[in-house]
C-alpha cells in the first residue's frame, strides 16, 4: 500500500510539472506572438495548446503508417515545435535582460540562430565515453561497446546507422551491444536502413525497447534476419569467458515480473563477468541476488535538452551516468539517436566504450 500510494504521489508530480511546463512553454510563445504584431486571449492559448496537443497524438499515429511523405512532413512540424521549446529558456533571460537593457532584434536572431545550430551539432555529432572496470572474474581484456536508443526513422535514416558504424569501427572492440530502440517507430521501410551493421567483423548484439514494440513489431524480426545483428532478449549467452544476459522492454514481457525473466534467461553463476543489457533501468537494489556486476541501459535520454534534463532527476531512479552498490556498477547511456527532431541541448549524442581488465592483486 505504502509502495501504490508513493508512486500515485510521483504520477502526480509528473503531471503537475508537464502542465507547468507547457504552461510556461505557451505563456513564452504568446510573448513573442504579441511582439510580431499579433493579440491573443488566454482562451485563444488554451485552444491552440489543446490543438498542438491532438495534433501531437495524431501526429504520433500518421508515424506508425507507411506514407513516408506524411511522416516527413510531421517530422518537420516535430522539427519547429522542438526549437520552439529549445528557444523557451532564451526568451526568458531575453524579457530579463531587457529590463535594464533593450536587446537588438538582430542580436536576439543571431543567438538563436547559434543556439539552435549548436543543439542540431550535439544531436547528430556522436562523442565517445569511456568506462573502465577491472574485477578478479575478468581473465583477459575486453572492449565492448554499447550503444542504445538509434531511433531510425524516415530523416534519421541510414546515413546516420553509417556513420555509427563508422564510430564502432574506429573504436575496434571485441563486442558491441545494442540497448533497444533501434526504430522510432516498428516499420519494415527501415529495416534496410541497419545494412551497414554487416560491415562490422565482430558480433552485435541487442535487445528490444519500447519504441520497437510500437507499430509493425515484426521490423524488429526482419532486422535480425537479414543484419548481423542476434537478438539478446530473454536470454543469456557465453562468449569468451563473459556472460552476457538481455532482457526486452516491459512492453515485451506482459505481466511476467523480472525475477521470472532472469529465471528465464537461465543465467548461471559461473564465475564469469556478468553483464546484464536491459532497455530500461533497473534499479541496482533489484538485482542484488543475481550474479551480475554491470548493467547498461538507456531509455531516459538524459532529458535531451534543458531544462528537462534536470526536471527529470527527482522522478526516475537513473538518468545517466555510473551508479554503484556493493560490487555491482549500472550505466545509464545518455543514447546515441534522437527522438524526433535531433537536437540536445545540455546533453550530446553518445557511444560508450568499455574496456574490461583483470584485477590484479600485489603480493
Amino acid at each position: 500500500m505504502h509502495m501504490s500510494n508513493n508512486l500515485l504521489i510521483r504520477i502526480f508530480i509528473i503531471i503537475l510539472v508537464v502542465i507547468v511546463a507547457w504552461g510556461l512553454f505557451w505563456v513564452i510563445i504568446r510573448r513573442e506572438i504579441v511582439m510580431f504584431g499579433f493579440q491573443m486571449r488566454l482562451k485563444g492559448i488554451i485552444l491552440v495548446a489543446i490543438s498542438i496537443i491532438v495534433l501531437l497524438g495524431c501526429g504520433l499515429l500518421l508515424t506508425m503508417s507507411s506514407w513516408t511523405s506524411i511522416e516527413i512532413l510531421w517530422l518537420i512540424l516535430l522539427w519547429i515545435i522542438y526549437v520552439s521549446r529549445v528557444l523557451a529558456p532564451l526568451f526568458i533571460v531575453r524579457d530579463i535582460l531587457s529590463i535594464w537593457y533593450k536587446i537588438p532584434s538582430c542580436i536576439i536572431i543571431g543567438i538563436s540562430l547559434l543556439y539552435v545550430g549548436f543543439g542540431i551539432y550535439k544531436g547528430t555529432s556522436i562523442k565517445t565515453t569511456q568506462l573502465s572496470i577491472s574485477s578478479d572474474l575478468i581473465t583477459k581484456e575486453y572492449k565492448i561497446v554499447f550503444i542504445s536508443d538509434i531511433h531510425v526513422e524516415a530523416i534519421h535514416n541510414r546515413w546516420y546507422v553509417q556513420s555509427i558504424v563508422h564510430h564502432i569501427q574506429e573504436t575496434h572492440p571485441d563486442i558491441v551491444l545494442i540497448g533497444g530502440d533501434l526504430m522510432n517507430t516498428a516499420k519494415l521501410a527501415y529495416v534496410e536502413a541497419f545494412l551497414p551493421f554487416n560491415q562490422l567483423k565482430m558480433p552485435v548484439y541487442a535487445i528490444a525497447g519500447n519504441h520497437d514494440h510500437m507499430g509493425n513489431t515484426g521490423a524488429l524480426l526482419q532486422i535480425f534476419e537479414t543484419t548481423k545483428i542476434l537478438p539478446l532478449g530473454e536470454k543469456s549467452i557465453a562468449i569468451d569467458g563473459i556472460q552476457i544476459v538481455g532482457i526486452d522492454d516491459k512492453s515485451y514481457r506482459g505481466n511476467k515480473k523480472l525475477p521470472e525473466i532472469l529465471k528465464e534467461s537461465s543465467i548461471v553463476e559461473s564465475g564469469q563477468f556478468t553483464i546484464l543489457v536491459s532497455h530500461e533501468p533497473e534499479k541496482l537494489s533489484k538485482l542484488t541476488g543475481y550474479p551480475i556486476n554491470l548493467e547498461l541501459a538507456g531509455h531516459t535520454h538524459n532529458g535531451q535538452f534543458f531544462p528537462i534534463n534536470r526536471l527529470i532527476k527527482p522522478f526516475v531512479d537513473y538518468t545517466y551516468g555510473e551508479y554503484h552498490l556493493n560490487n555491482m556498477i549500472a550505466f545509464v547511456s545518455q543514447w546515441i539517436g534522437s527522438w524526433w527532431a535531433p537536437i540536445r541541448i545540455g546533453t550530446q549524442s553518445e557511444l560508450v566504450l568499455i574496456s574490461l581488465k583483470p584485477k590484479y592483486i600485489k603480493n
